[in-house]
């Protein structure tokens, strides 16, 4: 057993009872609106009673915008941990920090073997273009990349109501599909109209936008939700791009990667920096 770096007046002690020679696919649920978000709730229950063996994950607190960050730390003191009860998961836990840091922590064994799939969401508002590096949804599947898992973020667009069970029905069959590939990490970026499902008009991928749509951060005023959204001012103007596509009422699949080198430009180093003039 394996304690958890939790505060100087509570320990929570990790459960790692699942062994690593388990045959069920272990999902990682995690989101950056915070462990009480709706989204988490109904996305988990889809997942239930599949034969997955599921463990979540997820900020304590609103962290939107937190992109791939992992926040900041002391190793001296550790990371405040504590387990939550959350219908129908055995293994739920919250993190004082961003899902990136989540997602790394699951990585590195603090909840039992590494995850096979990370999925994020379900995001209150969508996440599309270059953006999606601000997105604290797409930043959490984007390190379980960098660690070796599968990743699935899923986001919802919002228009005068919320249809969740819609997005967690298609977070299912995305996520059936990337376990059947043979791709050792592969990370999709999901968005889902805010429609019902009778009203999709098809799925399509759907290539980045130049600079996209995320949601920023939310507020609870009065009971009212009030969304914060930052988009570019041509966001959805080509027609290719996962922002058109999705305000167009089509469920939009972009695969993404961590970050790559480009190609060496064709000069010397040396051209770049010369040491003999420092």
């Amino acid at each position: 057993m394996t304690e958890s770096p939790g505060t100087a007046t509570e320990q929570v002690v990790v459960d790692e009872s699942v062994s690593p020679t388990r045959t069920n696919p272990r999902l990682l649920f995690t989101n950056d609106d915070g462990i009480g978000s709706e989204g988490i709730r109904v996305l988990t229950k889809a997942f239930q009673n599949q034969g997955y063996d599921l463990v979540v994950a997820a900020p304590a607190s609103d962290m939107s915008g937190s992109g791939t960050g992992i926040g900041r730390w002391d190793s001296a003191l550790g990371i405040e941990l504590r387990q939550v009860d959350l219908p129908g998961i055995e293994r739920a836990y919250t993190v004082a920090g961003p899902p990136g840091l989540a997602v790394m922590a699951a990585a590195l064994g603090a909840f039992g073997p590494a995850p096979d799939l990370v999925i994020s969401g379900i995001n209150a508002g969508i996440n599309t273009g270059h953006s999606v590096i601000h997105s604290g949804t797409v930043g959490a599947v984007l390190t379980a990349r960098t660690f070796g898992s599968h990743g699935l973020a899923v986001s919802l667009g919002y228009a005068g109501e919320w249809f969740w069970e819609s997005a967690a029905r298609i977070a299912v069959q995305a996520a059936k599909w990337i376990l059947s590939q043979p791709e050792k990490s592969m990370v999709l970026n999901v968005n889902v109209p805010g429609v019902p499902a009778n009203e999709l008009r098809g799925v399509r991928w759907a290539a980045l936008d130049n600079f996209g749509v995320f949601r920023l951060a939310t507020a609870d005023l009065a009971g009212n939700t009030l969304q914060f959204e930052v988009g570019g001012s041509h966001a959805g103007d080509d027609p290719n791009t996962d922002t058109y596509l999705c305000n167009a009422n089509y469920v939009t699949i972009t695969p993404l990667s961590t970050i790559e080198p480009l190609p060496f430009p064709g000069v010397p180093a040396e051209e770049l920096i010369v040491l003999k003039d420092l």
